[in-house]
C-alpha cells in the first residue's frame, strides 16, 4: 500500500517553515480549495517515483488512485495538513509561491 506521508515527517525546521506559511497563506485569504491541485500533484509525483522501476501499467495506475484519495483526505484536513505535506514534497520556497498564486488567483 502507497502512504504519500509516509517518507515526508515534519522535521522541526519543515515544521517552522509550515507554521509561517499557513499564516502567510491566513493573512492573505487563501482557501483550503486553492491548494488541493497542488497537493494532487505533490501526490502524483510521489506515486510516480514509488512506481519509476515497474513495468506494471496496472500497478502505476492503482498507485496513483491511491495517492488521489490520499491526496483529498489531506485537502479535507484543511490548510494546516496541506501545508505540512506541502512542506515536506516541494519545499518551503516552492510552497510560498504556490500559496502566493492562490492568493492572486483568488484576487
Amino acid at each position: 500500500m502507497l502512504d504519500i506521508e509516509a517518507d515526508a515527517p515534519l522535521s522541526p525546521s519543515d515544521a517552522a517553515h509550515a507554521h509561517r506559511l499557513l499564516a502567510l497563506a491566513h493573512s492573505l485569504g487563501v482557501d483550503p480549495v486553492g491548494l488541493d491541485e497542488a497537493v494532487h500533484d505533490a501526490a502524483s509525483e510521489y506515486a510516480s517515483a514509488a512506481y519509476n522501476s515497474g513495468e506494471d501499467d496496472d500497478e502505476g495506475d492503482r498507485l496513483h488512485d491511491e495517492a488521489g484519495n490520499q491526496a483529498a483526505a489531506i485537502n479535507n484536513g484543511g490548510l494546516d495538513q496541506q501545508m505540512a505535506y506541502l512542506v515536506v514534497q516541494a519545499g518551503p520556497e516552492k510552497t510560498e509561491r504556490i500559496i502566493r498564486e492562490a492568493a492572486a488567483w483568488r484576487s
